[in-house]
């Protein structure tokens, strides 16, 4: 057994039905040629009959009220993989409906905290695979690597991986002194605890209260941010989603020309579009949003297990400020932000997220007045994820979304992931919170192609000529072309055609039987 970190703890005694702590993913996959009716049996059989390794084989075994521990079981296949259909025509709307209504649900305590829903019968041959997985089995970024390592960038690849299977591992001399280092280096940490953290507790007080001088909160123990229509509780376990895609190329061109990241220009339209939204709402503030943001401190490409990540609060930008000036605020507070964390112990690091995202999400949550004083006003997270075209046993990925975690108090959340060529953008909200997060998603690219004009000008426009002249060049080979009216011809000219034509039937027989014999030369 091994014990259960205090952030991991945190998350599953927080959890109730209103407050949902899993992580949803789905996948949209078309079927390889030939496999309409075979290939969605084969997937489940192969799923059910594949090996979990850690995490999705440990179960959670309470010690006491207050700790808890991850129990190595061999998890029942049958429960944890689930085969449905959507009923005809499968849109997309009727997978949407369905996918909200799979994610309510809390996961069952009483086996690993995941499952995975294969969905059958979406339109053009599509089927989806969904998977829960609790946020205390594993975080944001190692759910992506376990997601990678599943896929194959081989069409031909028929062999199907499972995102819980065990994965090869090299076993490397210099990691395993690296890891005796490093324990060592925590045992003389915790050795001087005490002075220790009173420096921290020291340093970070006066961190905050250097960022209430400037007028621009950078940390969490402020507590500084307005109320917004987001900050609000969940009265139920309804939540609302919406997706977009964003030109991963085109973002990654204004992040280089402008010197910022593509985390930062993700963070800026997201932003903007906020502002955009609380005016037309009639909900505007006149202080910048602050955001509950996942900074991961993961070391290691191969692990999934665990969560190595913390939380911090960044402040984004001034609510009057054009698009290039919130990306320049946005990139200076998201790198001071960094910066200050980077230089804290992991530990420290972990116990700092549980009283950031206890004062964010639990105490609203029992009291309303915690609402009034907000530490942020939404959550926005990112994560690399793969850049090829991946296949699942020969079927071809089309869409990768997430459904994104919702805490009370906080009650609008974006994730957005690099997949393949596109930035997969996801938003769950309350109902309470935002009535229409479609509407969000289109103020989002609304404001990245505001932006990318800025920055790109000409060139911009050129690209998106030149890109949708590709489309309008592929849509014109696909389609068969038509043959043209012919003109009517007068009374007069009839015979003298009827003459040439049969003069000429001939001679076309003859050059069509000899082109057929030398193409099957």
């Amino acid at each position: 057994m091994s014990k259960v970190n205090p952030l991991d703890l945190a998350m599953i005694a927080l959890e109730n039905s209103n407050r949902q702590f899993h992580m949803t993913a789905w996948m949209l996959f078309e079927k390889p040629a030939g496999q309409r009716d075979t290939f969605v049996p084969r997937l489940l059989d192969a799923y059910r009959n594949s090996e979990a390794s850690a995490p999705f084989n440990q179960r959670l075994v309470w010690k006491g009220r207050t700790a808890a521990e991850w129990e190595t079981v061999e998890p029942d296949m049958n429960y944890h993989v689930r085969h449905l259909a959507v009923a005809p025509p499968g849109t997309l709307q009727q997978f949407y409906e369905l996918v909200s209504f799979l994610n309510t649900p809390l996961l069952d305590r009483a086996y690993p905290l995941w499952d995975c829903h294969i969905i059958d019968g979406l339109e053009n041959d599509q089927f989806a695979v969904m998977v829960r997985v609790h946020h205390a089995l594993m975080d944001g970024e190692g759910g992506m690597k376990a997601f990678r390592n599943a896929l194959s960038d081989r069409p031909a690849d028929r062999n199907i991986g499972a995102f819980w299977q065990p994965r090869p591992r090299k076993a490397s001399r210099n990691r395993a002194r690296a890891t005796r280092a490093q324990g060592n280096n925590l045992l003389s940490r915790l050795s001087s605890l005490s002075s220790g953290a009173v420096d921290m507790a020291t340093g970070m007080v006066k961190l905050g209260a250097e960022s209430l001088q400037k007028g621009r909160p950078s940390s969490g123990l402020t507590g500084a941010a307005s109320r917004t229509v987001f900050n609000v509780t969940a009265r139920s376990s309804a939540r609302r989603y919406a997706n977009c895609e964003l030109p991963l190329e085109r973002v990654k061109a204004v992040a280089k020309t402008t010197g910022c990241t593509v985390n930062d220009v993700g963070m800026t339209v997201i932003d903007h579009a906020l502002h955009r939204y609380l005016a037309e709402v009639g909900q505007a503030v006149d202080t910048p949003l602050s955001v509950l943001m996942p900074l991961s401190f993961r070391d290691d490409d191969k692990a999934t297990g665990a969560n190595q990540v913390s939380l911090d609060v960044v402040t984004l930008g001034d609510p009057g400020a054009d698009l290039l000036e919130r990306l320049q605020q946005v990139n200076e507070a998201a790198h001071a932000v960094k910066a200050r964390t980077r230089q804290l112990p992991i530990a420290f690091r972990q116990l700092y997220s549980v009283f950031i995202a206890g004062r964010a999400t639990l105490l609203p949550d029992l009291s309303p007045l915690f609402n009034e004083v907000p530490v942020a006003n939404l959550l926005i997270s990112n994560m690399a994820g793969p850049q090829e075209q991946l296949y699942l046993g020969g079927a071809r990925l089309a869409a990768f979304h997430g459904l994104p975690i919702v805490p009370p108090g906080v009650g609008l959340n974006v994730t957005f992931s690099s997949v393949n060529k596109d930035i997969c953008l996801g938003v769950g909200t309350l109902p309470e919170a935002m009535s229409n997060p479609f509407h969000l998603t289109q103020l989002i690219q609304e404001a990245f192609t505001e932006l990318e004009q800025r920055v790109l000008g000409k060139r911009a426009a050129q690209r998106r000529r030149k890109v949708s002249r590709k489309k309008a060049a592929t849509r014109s080979k696909a389609a068969p072309r038509k043959k043209a009216a012919p003109r009517k011809k007068a009374s007069g000219e009839k015979t003298a055609t009827r003459k040439k034509a049969s003069g000429k039937k001939t001679a076309t027989r003859t050059q069509a039987a000899g082109a057929g014999r030398a193409n099957r030369k």
